[in-house]
């Protein structure tokens, strides 16, 4: 009797480690969701947004030119035309390349630096991440920036 319990129990053991080996790359599959362009002059870049209803919500803005000024030498913020979905919650953490929104200004957030602070509550909401090339925002002072759809 306790042989079968001991087999049985390894074969939970053994199924539940099979089905979360798959499962990783379907989860990423999941949260895949639309991918945008960031033009900001004669330079752009590409980013993949998440799969939250605040990302959704920012798809159904697009396209949208912001006005987008420094803010800590880490990120540029460009105030949105409407608000996003209130049910993504906000994160205290970020890094280099991510983009999210801050609520309380209303504001799509580009992140191109890290310099080693958290974010204030009640967080950044994460809509997704730059590509490569996020470099590009690293300049002093405001600058204009279209997001749009690439189909």
């Amino acid at each position: 009797m306790k042989s079968l319990i001991w087999q049985g129990a390894m074969a939970a053991i053994v199924g539940v480690v099979l089905v979360t080996a798959g499962g990783p790359s379907s989860i990423a599959f999941a949260e895949e969701g639309q991918r945008i362009r960031i033009r900001m002059g004669e330079q752009s870049v590409t980013a993949t947004l998440n799969n939250s209803d605040a990302a959704r919500d920012l798809v159904k803005m697009l396209p949208v030119t912001l006005e987008m000024r420094d803010h800590m030498r880490r990120e540029k913020t460009g105030h949105l035309p409407g608000p996003l979905s209130e049910r993504t919650r906000g994160v205290p953490t970020y890094a280099t390349g991510d983009l999210g929104y801050w609520r309380p200004g209303g504001n799509f957030v580009i992140f191109y630096l890290h310099d080693g602070l958290t974010i204030p509550s009640p967080g950044i909401v994460p809509l997704g991440k730059v590509d490569s090339g996020v470099e590009i925002f690293d300049i002093p002072g405001s600058v204009s920036v279209t997001v749009e759809l690439i189909d």
